[in-house]
């Protein structure tokens, strides 16, 4: 039987055992870290490497989308005989994104 009672909104979990609800932070669980991307990347495909400042470039990704990002990445750097994904390639990528984006 739940004894109190509570609400989510997108920073704060609120909860009340008295009159005054009181908040508690919601730790940011859906952030990656660049380790965590890495990982990610080492998985999709041995052929094509990433580099750090890639793997930081894609550590605001929600992970629920990220293998579909990393998979993307891979694709355009096959097409394009690319075997280190960089910096300057993830720009590129971004850019052609923007483009696809913005005919729509």
């Amino acid at each position: 039987m739940p004894v109190d009672y509570g609400y989510r909104d997108s920073t704060y979990f609120w909860y009340s055992k008295s009159k005054r609800p009181l908040k508690c932070p919601i730790p940011d669980v859906q952030s990656n870290s660049v380790a965590s991307v890495r990982y990610a990347s080492e998985r999709i495909d041995p052929s094509v490497k990433f580099t750090d400042e890639a793997c930081a470039m894609l550590v605001k990704v929600p992970r629920v989308f990220l293998k579909t990002v990393l998979n993307g990445c891979v694709k355009y750097a096959k097409e394009h005989n690319i075997t280190l994904i960089d910096e300057k390639v993830m720009k590129d990528i971004n850019d052609k994104r923007k483009a696809e984006k913005s005919k729509k």
